[in-house]
């Protein structure tokens, strides 16, 4: 988490100023109690004695009401640093009661002495006016005045001021570039034109989908069509013209005869409108779910710029980014497969982006400091900026960014507006899309009909700037009819639990649950049989990357063989591979590892991420597939994730690691190879390798911008506050092909009930902004 804008030391200093020039606060009592049982974190506690004493200081009178006001904003400082650690931007002061803190609410049903014990706080903490406290407070800034305090109420909301402030320019930020540009007949017809031959029908779905139906029920025949070529009016069709298009059809080319009885203006592809909206704005901003296209929609949308731009005798320089190295090295694989299959001229092709970086690598983060190279004085280069996974970019990441980026760029942002929100404060992308809707301004709605030839928009006068610069994609072109994967997500994401139980009784052989039982209700016997079953599915999942390994190993003792010969006989030369060679072989070791992965909703316990590792690596010893030695930390085929940015050897948290030994070596050494943002092979020796882990197993925070061929994902079998929806959502969606889900169905069913809600007032401003 990002640090309170106030030393650890100092906060030490002011616990010990607090407790010698006076007793502690009552109402401290509990919440240090809270922080002993693990409700708390110590850094909450401190920061409220930390403000408690600012404001005794701050008042000249010393007496009990003066007290009574510094332990009150002492308890609120307190609770906003506590909901601060869970990702909200400030509290709402209508709702600062113990009771209607989720989180703290769960600590107290478990300590249910508390209650008892500080009942007369408790009820003294639900009565309390917190605005008029803030209202009273010298260390409480008002929004509308200076804020050079710790805190700011901001109508009826508390921030620590630094957020305030970040909170404040992204709003202006996003605003400032979301006006529509209008263009010119001319210039729409020629943007019509390009998308009209970037998004052309592409009949192999509907070939795919009557290959599936019974082709004698109508009714069927014409689902598909609609379904697959996005009609939205049918009123005016001439349906008999296209029922004997559809019977008659012998190959896919046949139904190229629906170009002719369905026109453009009965349909509504949202990935088309997707591209004409950021066309059309500065900010433009895309989600959808996994198969949905977002690659390829912004794929086109780039083709479609360089060629507006070629046009206009210029070439735009573009940026493509991510906020993790893997994310990034998955976007340049993607985008790269996208362009090779673009109808566009080999010249288009050549001035679009096939490499992504980082997002602290494109602002210039540097070794041993937190100045970023680029910022307001010293803006980027670049006048197309698309931010992928834009659900994992924080609040202070996305006012770094915006702070950097000229005045004149584009940005795009990518993401899935139900994944899980960034692991630092804020939900920027979620935040975004909550002011979404299918209508538009009605000038800017007509503008959309001219490009796209759709003629389904709807204008509203409730449609503002920010609602206009956001398209949600609602199809999947991955998760197909059969697919259970898709149901299931499409049910978690609902909050759907009957659907979620049904899903697993269809019969789908993509999605398999391994029910788990309550600890208090499982026998030894119970237990061995489950972790046998996973182990066994794990086990079985790397035997791909184990067998990889075993080649290289075996090219190894072939290499170290040949050699000894060498020394015999002097005329015998061996050499080792080239380092190209050495690169493709990790390369085709990293691969195979990416394909399988466990996915563990906590870090700790035998069902964490912890467990599971050693679990894991012990199971692969007992098979032989891998030999770590007793006492070395390093071994042939040892996977790591990195833990900690390291900006000099462009390592970042997240990337994934495998320590083979380096083959283009005479003596061959040990490193630890990595896959880079932009597809590159980095081979690192272990001891310059930062801080890491194990894995064989991560969380499914750690997952987020990667996808699995196989993905088996564990929850714990009893309830644990980090279960929500989003989480066990992001989980089932890292899934390309099988899923396997061990749980505890009563657990699952929990979980999914829980929606998660960070607390900010980014829509709202934005929504307020705009009416001014």
């Amino acid at each position: 988490m990002s640090k309170i804008n106030t030393s650890e030391s100092l906060m030490e200093s002011s616990l010990a100023t607090a407790q010698s020039s006076r007793s502690i606060p009552a109402s401290f009592g509990l919440l240090k109690e809270l922080q002993s049982a693990g409700g708390l974190r110590a850094i909450d506690v401190q920061f409220g004695l930390f403000i408690y004493q600012q404001q005794c200081r701050a008042s000249r009178d010393q007496d009990n009401s003066v007290h009574e006001l510094a332990e009150h904003i002492g308890v609120l400082a307190c609770l906003l640093s506590y909901e601060f650690g869970l990702g909200h931007i400030c509290i709402d002061v209508n709702k600062v009661s113990i009771h209607e803190m989720l989180s703290l609410k769960y600590w107290l049903k478990i300590h249910s002495k508390w209650s008892d014990k500080y009942a007369t706080t408790l009820m003294q903490w639900q009565q309390l006016d917190w605005k008029a406290i803030c209202l009273k407070s010298d260390l409480v800034a008002n929004a509308n005045g200076s804020t050079a305090q710790p805190l700011v109420l901001d109508g009826d909301r508390v921030y620590m001021t630094r957020y305030w402030h970040y909170e404040m320019k992204v709003a202006a930020g996003f605003l400032q570039r979301a006006k529509p540009v209008l263009y010119s007949s001319d210039k729409k017809q020629a943007m019509r034109n390009t998308l009209d031959r970037l998004f052309a029908r592409e009949y192999s779905y509907l070939w795919m989908a009557l290959s599936q139906i019974d082709l004698d029920n109508i009714q069927d025949r014409r689902r598909a069509m609609c379904e697959s070529l996005d009609v939205e009016i049918t009123d005016n069709l001439n349906w008999t013209e296209i029922d004997n298009a559809l019977a008659s059809a012998r190959c896919v080319n046949d139904l190229a005869l629906l170009d002719s009885l369905v026109p453009m203006s009965a349909c509504l592809n949202w990935q088309k409108v997707a591209a004409a909206v950021a066309l059309t704005r500065q900010f433009s901003v895309i989600s959808g779910g996994p198969g949905t296209g977002k690659t390829t929609t912004v794929a086109k949308l780039l083709a479609a710029l360089v060629t507006q731009s070629q046009d206009e005798a210029t070439t735009p320089i573009i940026k493509l980014v991510a906020p993790t190295g893997k994310a990034a090295a998955r976007l340049t694989e993607s985008i790269g497969l996208a362009i090779d299959q673009l109808p566009v001229d080999p010249n288009i092709k050549a001035k679009m982006p096939r490499q992504s970086s980082t997002i602290h690598k494109l602002l210039g983060a540097r070794a041993n400091t937190v100045q970023l190279k680029h910022n307001r004085l010293n803006p980027l280069h670049v006048d197309i900026l698309v931010v992928d996974e834009a659900s994992m970019v924080d609040l202070p990441m996305m006012h770094r960014l915006l702070d950097a980026l000229p005045k004149h760029a584009r940005l795009i942002l990518l993401g899935d507006k139900d994944q899980l929100a960034s692991v630092e404060a804020g939900a920027i992308l979620g935040d975004i899309c909550s002011l979404s809707q299918t209508e538009y301004q009605a000038e800017y709605a007509k503008q959309l009909i001219d490009i796209t030839g759709f003629q389904s928009f709807q204008s509203s006068t409730k449609s503002n700037d920010i609602a206009d610069s956001l398209c949600m994609l609602r199809k999947s072109y991955r998760f197909h009819a059969r697919s259970g994967i898709g149901k299931l997500a499409k049910a978690i994401n609902e909050g759907d639990v009957a659907q979620v139980s049904a899903t697993w009784l269809q019969g789908f052989n993509d999605i398999h649950l391994h029910p788990l039982i309550a600890p208090n209700l499982q026998t030894p016997q119970e237990l061995e049989t489950a972790q046998a079953e996973l182990l066994g599915l794990m086990v079985e999942g790397y035997r791909p990357y184990c067998e990889t390994i075993r080649l290289i190993k075996s090219a190894l003792s072939q290499f170290h063989a040949e050699q000894a010969q060498a020394d015999l006989f002097a005329d015998i030369d061996v050499e080792p591979l080239s380092k190209a060679q050495m690169e493709e072989k990790a390369k085709q070791v990293l691969k195979a590892f990416s394909q399988t992965r466990l996915l563990c909703a906590v870090r700790e316990g035998e069902h964490g991420v912890e467990g599971m590792n050693r679990a894991i690596e012990h199971a692969l010893t007992q098979k032989k597939h891998i030999s770590p030695k007793p006492g070395e930390l390093w071994y042939e085929g040892r996977p790591i994730m990195i833990s900690h940015n390291d900006s000099a050897l462009g390592l970042h948290n997240g990337d994934i690691g495998i320590c083979l030994s380096d083959l283009s070596e005479e003596d061959p050494r040990s490193r630890v190879y990595f896959e880079m943002p932009d597809g590159r092979i980095k081979g690192v020796l272990p001891s310059r390798v930062p801080q890491h882990e194990t894995a064989f197993a991560m969380t499914i925070h750690k997952s987020q911008g990667s996808e699995f061929a196989h993905t088996v994902l564990l929850l714990p079998p009893k309830m644990n506050r980090i279960l929500t929806r989003e989480l066990i959502y992001t989980g089932v969606t890292r899934a390309k092909s099988r899923l396997d889900l061990f749980a505890n169905p009563h657990v699952l069913a929990q979980g999914v009930s829980i929606k998660t809600l960070r607390t900010s007032g980014l829509s709202e401003k934005l929504n307020q902004i705009v009416r001014d």
